[in-house]
């Protein structure tokens, strides 16, 4: 995802913190134990935020403990493993892999391009772990980048008609909506999150969109000025863009993400994960509005 979905710390407990903390630790040696110590620095709040859902409806056995990293040389650093943390582990790889390979794409640069193949060995072990997942990821990233390269090409016609190109581009996506590749990537993290064909997987498809489409779009917030400075896709770019429409359009999405979380039958660390939907998910807009303000 985007480094959206962390917590708030400041209205956890110290118990809360703890926990968040050793599933944070058990995705990182999930990854360890399945990819290597190098594939490691992909752990991130989103596959940690994952973990801890799907843990807190389908309660699976956790190995607990307290072991040294290369992080914490020195202190012991609580951990709880699941099921969940080594499907997140390997989401991590999946998710990591290819945002490496967008980067090298965007900037080629070397270091990008490096990064990637260094991290192609655990890819393609997380592929044979999830075959149809990464298949869903490699699918959605293609149709994402494709849509906003649509998008940004016919507005680019609209505004300057002498400039347009010979082929259809414009005419494919005509009547493509602005929000459009937002909806792919939600339906993506839908997918990510009906793990299992079960009797939530409807509930969790539909959270798992939700959440994704307010990332996506949330992300598009905070780009917004320097996407407007290059001319790159951003759905706020074709429509009112101001700060109070911009929070308008992320708290009706919130709204939407939240009412469907509110419908699974979760106990174990519920309020910790509503820390994260109500509060956390808020912390890098809400930084850089005050910055604003205070500028």
């Amino acid at each position: 995802m985007f480094g959206f979905v962390l917590p708030n710390l400041d209205s956890l407990d110290e118990e809360e913190k703890q926990r968040y903390r050793a599933v944070y630790c058990g995705v990182c040696r999930s990854i360890k134990d399945r990819y290597g110590q190098l594939s490691r620095l992909t752990v991130s709040f989103d596959m940690t935020f994952l973990a801890l859902v799907l843990g807190s409806l389908y309660e699976p056995f956790e190995s607990l403990g307290s072991k040294r990293c290369p992080i914490h040389p020195t202190k012991p650093q609580a951990f709880a493993q699941s099921e969940f943390t080594d499907y997140a582990a390997d989401l991590s790889v999946a998710f990591a892999y290819h945002k490496l390979l967008d980067d090298w794409r965007d900037d080629r640069t070397i270091k990008s391009r490096a990064a990637a193949t260094l991290l192609g060995n655990a890819y393609r072990r997380a592929n044979k772990r999830i075959p149809q997942t990464c298949a869903a990821i490699e699918r959605a990233l293609s149709e994402i980048q494709e849509m906003e390269d649509l998008i940004s090409a016919n507005q680019e016609e609209q505004e300057n008609p002498l400039k347009k190109d010979s082929g259809n581009a414009g005419e494919v996506n005509r009547f493509l909506p602005p929000d459009a590749p937002a909806n792919r990537f939600g339906l993506l993290l839908g997918d990510v999150f009906a793990c299992k064909d079960d009797f939530w997987v409807t509930d969790l498809r539909r959270f798992g969109a939700r959440l994704g489409k307010f990332v996506y779009v949330m992300d598009a917030a905070m780009d917004l000025e320097e996407d407007l400075r290059t001319g790159s896709y951003n759905p706020f770019r074709y429509m009112d863009h101001d700060s109070q429409a911009l929070r308008d359009n992320l708290e009706y999405l919130a709204a939407g993400m939240t009412e469907v979380f509110e419908r699974l039958p979760l106990e174990r660390d519920l309020h910790l994960l509503r820390s994260v939907l109500y509060a956390g998910v808020w912390q890098r807009f809400e930084a850089k509005e005050n910055k604003s303000h205070d500028g």
